[in-house]
């Protein structure tokens, strides 16, 4: 008989959904195939955002097998300030709590998808937290998903200036996701090139 290997599987993503909420629906979707195959799966996301359908309630609940963390963030219309403040919301609040959720859950993989690329940031944080005791081997891996090459998207799509606040912080982000992560995993057929430039050794990149 062969032994599975199963593991615990933090995915951080400030969007993530499922059939009840509405989209992303890639969260929800993966995860429900990891539960199926043995792994244990928390998701922690916001109570808001702009691409659902319904909004969750703050706490925790449990769908489908799959362990939901919702907290509590303003709503917000459009790319404005408010959106920053939601964003800032989720991401203060996933930073207050990483010790906890590197306690109770000992993920063996903690996941960085929520578009936006400064969830690295938490992400590498409950790693490291998650990581403390453990072997080399044994070190808590940190993955990041790439949805969209921000800051560049929002450079090329909506004219937003390399130099504007918002853009530097994400640039930020992206050069220590390309750094920090052990893998970087996305759909994006041909982001190599532009990856490369920005410090990614392309062994660790899975599309």
């Amino acid at each position: 008989a062969v032994e599975l290997c199963t593991m615990k599987i933090l995915l951080i993503n400030h969007y993530a959904g499922n059939p009840t909420l509405g989209m992303e629906y890639r969260p929800y979707y993966l995860a429900r195939e990891w539960v199926r195959s043995g792994h244990q799966v928390q998701i922690v996301g916001a109570t808001y955002s702009h691409v659902r359908a319904q909004q969750p309630q703050p706490g925790d609940e449990v769908v489908d097998g799959i362990a939901y963390r919702w907290l509590p963030t303003p709503a917000y219309q459009g790319n404005g300030l408010g959106r920053m403040r939601n964003i800032l919301s989720f991401m203060s609040q996933v930073w207050a709590q990483a010790q906890t959720l590197a306690d109770s859950i000992k993920p063996d993989v903690v996941i960085a998808s929520s578009t936006y690329p400064m969830d690295i940031w938490v992400a590498r944080r409950i790693a490291q937290l998650a990581s403390a005791g453990r072997t080399p081997a044994q070190r808590t891996k940190l993955v990041y998903e790439v949805h969209d090459l921000w800051p560049l998207s929002p450079i090329e799509l909506s004219g937003m200036s390399p130099w504007h606040p918002f853009a530097l912080i994400c640039q930020s982000a992206e050069d220590a996701a390309y750094r920090d992560a052990d893998l970087v995993v996305s759909m994006l057929p041909k982001v190599q090139q532009h990856m490369a430039s920005r410090g990614l050794d392309l062994r660790k990149l899975a599309i």
